[in-house]
């Protein structure tokens, strides 16, 4: 949804296109979910507009007796790159907290295999710290390259953010300047993330402009360089 209060893909698919970006992670996508947004496949829809595989993992569905499909709510990953196969975890949330989901994406770049995840932190310690858990975790078992993509809902200083470093890079620390991402109008606060594990060098990292604010939060764009060449 936009600052104007407008939710508009197509503004969406221009910012996309705009980066030149190979892998889009996208928080807060609706699957014909719900009439703000027109009970609109987001994902389908992106992925035909520009071209790309997609891939969606829900944190929310719903089933409606009057819908032949479910209503569903979550993370998607967009992609040039072929994807070879993907998971969603979902996590449920406590009574008033709304769940949260970790997508995992394997993808083929030629020889290359690599993993992104794309996810959403919640709204409460509670469910942040089991997210966060999990991808430690993760981390721990995985040897393929790895990704972290998301809306963080917390700043750089936090635990859930700082407890990655052993593993991850925070591409933003390489930014000059503040790396604000929210909200788009007057960006204040940095809690929207991409991470990477130290199979990568970060050539480029930024904070990506959008003057007509077709989401509430800025996004995060970099490019990333294998460090060993085969």
């Amino acid at each position: 949804m936009g600052c104007d209060g407008r939710g508009d893909l197509e503004r969406i698919a221009h910012v996309i296109e705009r980066t030149g970006a190979d892998i889009v992670g996208l928080n807060e996508v609706d699957v014909n979910f719900h009439r703000r947004s027109g009970f609109v496949d987001q994902v389908s829809w992106l992925s035909k507009r520009l071209k790309m595989e997609g891939v969606f993992g829900p944190a929310i569905a719903i089933k409606d007796p009057l819908r032949h499909t479910k209503r569903q709510y979550g993370n998607a990953l967009l992609s040039k790159i072929p994807i070879q196969e993907y998971r969603n975890e979902i996590f449920s949330g406590r009574i008033g907290n709304e769940p949260r989901s970790l997508l995992r994406v394997k993808l083929q770049h030629g020889e290359r295999r690599f993993q992104v995840f794309v996810t959403h932190m919640g709204l409460t310690p509670w469910m942040r710290n089991r997210q966060t858990k999990r991808i430690v975790e993760l981390c721990h078992k995985n040897k393929l390259p790895l990704v972290v993509m998301g809306d963080w809902n917390v700043l750089p200083d936090h635990s859930e953010v700082q407890c990655l470093s052993p593993y991850l890079l925070d591409v933003a620390t390489t930014i000059s300047g503040s790396g604000f991402t929210y909200p788009c109008k007057a960006p204040r606060k940095r809690i929207d993330y991409i991470f990477c594990s130290f199979h990568f060098q970060v050539n480029v990292a930024q904070i990506v402009s959008t003057p007509d604010c077709p989401s509430d939060h800025l996004p995060v764009y970099c490019e990333l360089e294998w460090k060993e060449k085969r």
